[in-house]
């Protein structure tokens, strides 16, 4: 098949192109530069990291311990290749299959383009800081280290090979809006609990067993059979001298390699060649909803208790969650945010057991877990509408309803979160007792909290940026404006929160000391009435201002 090298060349330099259009174009220029400074510096830190870690572990650590920790550093690296191109399909243009198939190019040329463009790509840095690691690390003799590099070039192929046949077997799961949103949760999850699986891998790799594993070379005798194990299994076989066997499973990796690029082109023809598929239209069963006229005195009670219009913002703001993969991330973070602080605080206090020393002051103090992880959820309620919050403020509705409706929202949320961690707390100290004090402070720190987020969601306005795709995800709520000013507002509101709350904290704490529970029978109601006066007032002396500030709202939620 023939392969025109000025092709090439100029897919190259549009790939270039396409590259360098992310730092020149005039709309969000300064944040992609930003976000692309922090992959590279995040790809040398990690991929360097590995690569110079994994060099003087290959030099100094004895045998079998260092060809463990090669397989596992390949096996890692390949795994790692393998996911991170699902979640830079639609944020990388290079890697679409879609873009290039405009061109007049043959199957092979194709191919190669889509190779060439994986060095453009940042994550591409890390792979070979990490695969020069393997080569410096083995380089004993001239013919081990050409052996070595020879072995890191196939398996560089075989990676990207096996990457791109995923990419093209997956291209129309990748150019769906579910994947897209799955995406967008999967990271924000993922970026959430990187403590967790840090603290996680420390402590694992650091365990007694992990390193009898090391020593007696258990990994190796699963992992021989798989790609980057036969490139393991190759270096470890030279390095001993057996060189017919390393070359043998270096051939064995050369083939399956050959066998990946192989199906890769098939693939890829496939896609070249398939028509597109109209898109299948579903028919949605639209519910007729009747409504009575005759009211009963139940529902009319029912009705000024909550009223409808706020119980349809409360619905409405429900299916926002729902089915808007940003926000359903931003609610998963809150979640993941008090499993974080639920972990340091077992880890730094020596474990579970430590814990109960604690005693009842454990449950005493859950709440401040939920108030840390609600505060987003709270602190910018317009900005979550974005575009439609301009048809929302045509709506004649009562501005205290449109607050009471989104509050209330994260009130049941709130509530769900403290009686799981009231209960985990509970359950691991046994003060069972404190459960409903505990409950108290809470819904009274809720109510407080919500009545601050009210006054900086109508006076300190922020726009939610638009989530992009894949790992190029910032926060749920991150932007270059308003970074900084969040972290203050943050610290400032749970400050202000706590000191606002120190009569209700006294009310329940007190009797505690003084041995005398029973006062919790008036202090314990008096408390979530405290809480909710301060709410109803804070939320009634600034809903007349969201009428007269609705201009400067949009102004700083709507804009693009």
């Amino acid at each position: 098949m023939i392969v025109h090298s000025d092709k090439l060349r100029w897919l190259f330099w549009l790939r270039w192109k396409m590259f360098l259009r992310g730092f020149t174009r005039a709309s969000g220029r300064a944040t992609h530069i930003i976000g692309t400074i922090f992959q590279i510096l995040f790809g040398l830190l990690i991929g360097g990291g590995v690569g110079i870690g994994s060099f003087f572990v290959y030099r100094y650590l004895p045998t079998p311990a260092n060809i463990e920790v090669l397989f596992l550093v390949l096996v890692g690296a390949y795994a790692f290749w393998l996911i991170l191109p699902l979640f830079e399909y639609s944020v990388n243009e290079g890697l679409d299959l879609s873009k290039l198939a405009l061109f007049p190019l043959t199957r092979l040329e194709l191919m190669m383009s889509l190779l060439f463009s994986t060095l453009l790509d940042i994550p591409t840095l890390g792979l070979f800081l990490v695969l020069a690691g393997v080569v410096a690390g083995w380089a004993l003799s001239v013919p081990l280290a050409l052996f070595a590099l020879l072995t890191m070039l196939i398996f560089y192929a075989q990676v990207v090979g096996i990457s791109q046949l995923v990419l093209a077997l997956l291209a129309r799961t990748l150019q769906s809006r579910r994947f897209r949103d799955l995406s967008v949760i999967v990271i924000v999850l993922f970026s959430s609990s990187c403590y967790i699986v840090s603290q996680l891998v420390i402590r694992g790799l650091s365990s007694s067993n992990f390193i009898d594993a090391l020593k007696n070379a258990t990994f190796s005798h699963y992992l021989q059979w798989l790609p980057p194990g036969m490139a393991a299994r190759a270096i470890q076989q030279a390095s001993v001298g057996n060189w017919g066997l390393g070359f043998a499973w270096l051939a064995a990796l050369f083939v399956i390699t050959g066998v990946v690029l192989y199906l890769w082109q098939l693939v890829v023809e496939r896609g070249l060649t398939s028509t597109e598929g109209g898109g299948t239209t579903s028919v949605r069963r639209r519910r007729v909803v009747e409504t009575t006229h005759a009211q009963t005195a139940s529902s009319s009670r029912w009705e000024r208790i909550l009223p409808a219009q706020v119980r349809a913002i409360a619905i409405k703001d429900v299916k926002y969650y729902r089915r808007d993969p940003q926000l359903l991330g931003l609610l998963s973070q809150s979640l993941v945010t008090i499993a974080v602080l639920l972990f340091v605080t077992v880890i730094n206090t020596g474990g579970v057991n430590r814990i109960t020393i604690f005693g009842h002051w454990a449950v005493m103090i859950a709440p401040l877990y939920i108030f840390l992880s609600l505060y987003t959820l709270s602190y910018n309620v317009f900005g979550f509408e974005r575009q439609s919050l301009t048809t929302l403020f045509l709506f004649p509705i009562d501005p205290k309803r449109i607050l009471w409706g989104k509050n209330l929202v994260v009130l049941v949320i709130g509530a769900i979160e403290m009686a799981l961690v009231t209960g985990a707390a509970a359950v691991v100290t046994h003060a069972w007792s404190f459960v409903l004090p505990a409950f108290a402070v809470g819904l009274a720190g809720i109510g407080v909290m919500l009545g601050i987020g009210n006054v900086t969601s109508i006076f300190l306005p922020m726009r939610m940026r638009q989530m992009g795709r894949g790992f190029r995800t910032g926060g749920a709520d991150a932007s270059t404006q308003n970074g900084c000013l969040r972290g203050v507002l943050s610290l400032a509101t749970l400050a202000l929160m706590l000191i606002v709350l120190v009569p209700a904290e006294l009310a329940l704490v007190l009797p505690v000391i003084f041995s005398a529970l029973w006062v919790w029978a008036i202090t314990i109601p008096l408390s979530v009435v405290y809480g909710g006066a301060i709410y109803f007032g804070v939320t009634a002396f600034v809903a007349p201002r969201m009428v007269e500030r609705i201009p400067e709202i949009l102004a700083a939620t709507t804009r693009e």
